[in-house]
C-alpha cells in the first residue's frame, strides 16, 4: 500500500504549480507586450469605442470589410437622427456577426440591425475556415465577456485558447517595427479617440470613428473574382445556421433586422461564377423570414447612387467617395421604408436585368 504523502509536501507541490502558472502568465504578458502589434488594429479601436458608448447605440451595422468601408455612421446619424455604430471586421464570418451582436445588445437598447451580406462569409463551411476572422474579434473583446470564450471554443476548441494566452502566435510584429511599437504602447497607443496609429496616408486609409474606415484612390488592378459560388449550395449550412440565429434573436428582442449588400462593381459580379445563385438564396431566406433584403448593386436609379469607376478602391470595396454617395442613397431608402414605402421596387430583380438595363461603368472593363 502506497504511504500517504504528508500534507506539507502537497502544499509545496501546490505552491510550485501556482508559482509556475504565475511565471508563465508574466512571461506571456511580457512577450505579448514586446511582440504583438495590437496598436495598428482597426478592430481594437472599434471595440474600444463600442464599449465606451455603452447604452448610447440604437443602430448597429454588422459584416465584413464591406460593412466598415461602406456605411458612414456620421452621415447616417445626420440624416436619420440615429446613434449608429459600425461593428464591421475584416473577413467577418456569420458567427462573428452573431457574437458581436450579443456584445452590443447586452449593453445597448438596439432598435435596428443592418447585416451586410457580402457573399464570401456565407459560403464558408465553418468558423475554423478563417481563424484570423475570429482572432481579430476575440483578441480585443473584454476579458470578462463570455462571448469571447464561446467564440474561441467554437472556432478552434482548446487549441484556440493558446492563441488567446499568447497572441504572438498569430499577430507577431516585424523586428524593424518594434521600437515604434514599444513607444506607442508606453505613451498614447491605447487612448480612446486617438486614430494616429490607424491612419495610413501611403495606403490611403484612415479610421474615422464609430467603426468607419475611409479609403482613398481607385483600383489599378481590375475586377477579377476572388471566390466563385457553388450553385448547389450558394449559402452554406454554417451560413444559414447563424443567419437564422441572428434573425431569431432580433425578432425575439424586438430589433428590426435588415439584410443589405453594399454596392459591388458590376464587372466583379459578372466575373464571379454563379453570383446570382447567392443573391437568390439570400432573397429566399429573407422572404421566408419576413425580412427586407436590399442589394444596392442592383439599385435602379443609377444617377442617384452614382456608382462608377471612381467609387471603388479595389475590385469589390467602395472608397470613401463611393461610401459617401452610397450612404446618402442608403439613408433615402431607410427613410422611405420607415414611412411605409415598398422600397423593393427600387431594385432590379436580378444581376442579369441590372447589367442589361443599367450597367455601371465597370461592366465594360470586365
Amino acid at each position: 500500500m502506497k504511504p500517504n504523502v504528508p500534507q506539507h509536501r502537497w502544499l509545496r507541490r501546490l505552491a510550485a504549480a501556482l508559482a509556475f502558472a504565475a511565471l508563465t502568465v508574466v512571461l506571456c504578458l511580457g512577450l505579448n507586450f514586446l511582440l504583438v502589434d495590437d496598436i495598428h488594429s482597426y478592430t481594437r479601436v472599434m471595440l474600444g469605442e463600442l464599449y465606451a458608448q455603452s447604452g448610447q447605440i440604437d443602430t448597429l451595422f454588422l459584416g465584413s470589410s464591406h460593412c466598415y468601408r461602406s456605411f458612414d455612421p456620421q452621415i447616417v446619424d445626420e440624416r436619420l437622427g440615429t446613434r449608429s455604430f459600425v461593428a464591421g471586421t475584416s473577413q467577418q464570418l456569420p458567427d462573428g456577426s452573431w457574437y458581436l451582436l450579443q456584445e452590443a445588445a447586452a449593453e445597448n437598447d438596439l432598435e435596428t440591425v443592418y447585416l451586410e451580406m457580402f457573399y464570401t462569409g456565407y459560403v464558408q463551411d465553418s468558423s475554423s475556415a478563417v481563424p484570423m476572422a475570429c482572432y481579430l474579434i476575440t483578441d480585443y473583446m473584454r476579458p470578462t465577456s463570455p462571448n469571447r470564450y464561446a467564440y474561441l471554443w467554437e472556432m478552434g476548441g482548446p487549441a484556440a485558447f493558446a492563441d488567446l494566452i499568447f497572441p504572438a502566435r498569430h499577430a507577431i510584429v516585424s523586428p524593424d517595427e518594434l521600437p515604434e511599437l514599444w513607444l506607442a504602447k508606453l505613451t498614447d497607443g491605447y487612448t480612446i479617440g486617438n486614430y494616429r496609429y490607424v491612419t495610413y496616408p501611403e495606403e490611403g486609409e484612415e479610421y474615422r470613428g464609430n467603426g468607419f474606415v475611409y479609403t482613398s484612390g481607385v483600383t489599378p488592378y481590375g475586377y477579377e473574382a476572388i471566390l466563385d459560388v457553388d450553385p448547389a449550395q450558394p449559402v452554406s449550412a454554417f451560413g444559414l445556421e447563424y443567419l437564422q440565429k441572428i434573425t431569431d434573436f432580433c425578432r425575439d428582442s424586438g430589433i428590426d433586422l435588415v439584410l443589405v449588400t453594399a454596392p459591388v462593381p458590376n464587372a466583379f459580379c459578372a466575373n464571379t461564377a454563379n453570383y446570382q445563385a447567392y443573391l437568390t438564396a439570400v432573397q429566399q431566406f429573407a422572404d421566408a423570414n419576413g425580412l427586407p433584403f436590399w442589394d444596392f448593386t442592383l439599385y435602379r436609379d443609377a444617377d442617384a447612387i452614382g456608382m462608377e469607376v471612381d467609387c471603388f478602391a479595389d475590385a469589390h470595396h467602395l472608397n470613401g467617395e463611393g461610401a459617401a454617395r452610397f450612404t446618402q442613397v442608403f439613408c433615402d431608402t431607410v427613410a422611405a421604408h420607415q414611412q411605409g414605402e415598398d422600397v423593393s421596387v427600387r431594385f432590379f430583380s436580378t444581376l442579369e436585368e441590372k447589367v442589361r438595363t443599367a450597367p455601371d461603368a465597370t461592366y465594360a472593363l470586365r
